[in-house]
């Protein structure tokens, strides 16, 4: 592959991410939060009440970056630290019961927005997308387990 296809596969990749990440954080600015606020009530949504490492791995950041975003996202009454009632040690972290409605309906609209772009696909269109991204997800990978 000469490289020129190589910048070429690399722009685009660049310009899908831009897209997605304009698309996102134009939802999120509804919720007034930021992009990984956004990702942390994204997680939150799907897989309920974490601790603090799980959501850092989930997000492949740090536990004190993560940390921080959650101390934002509780001041302003999105997100709520609670102990466990087992082991007082371990903190969880939930959305709060008023702020979850909210973030529903903008999670429900992405979602949406998403499916009627998907949508446009032909079948075959689709596979195409899948097998190419699997394909250079395990380019990538197999890059990762050489270095």
């Amino acid at each position: 592959m000469e490289i020129n296809e190589r910048l070429d596969i690399l722009s685009t990749l660049k310009s899908i991410m831009n897209l997605i990440h304009k698309n996102i954080e134009d939802q999120f600015r509804k919720l007034n939060i930021t992009g990984p606020q956004g990702m942390i009530i994204g997680i939150l949504m799907h897989h309920g009440e974490m601790k603090i490492s799980d959501l850092s791995q989930k997000m492949g950041l740090t536990n004190s970056t993560v940390s921080g975003i959650i101390d934002r996202l509780e001041k302003q009454g999105m997100v709520k630290r609670v102990r466990s009632s087992d082991d007082r040690r371990v903190v969880y972290v939930k959305i709060a019961d008023d702020f979850k409605r909210n973030a529903k309906e903008v999670f429900s609209d992405i979602d949406k927005k998403f499916e009627a772009m998907m949508n446009k696909a032909t079948d075959e269109e689709h596979e195409a997308i899948v097998k190419g991204l699997n394909t250079l997800k395990k380019l990538i990978e197999s890059m990762d387990d050489k270095s």
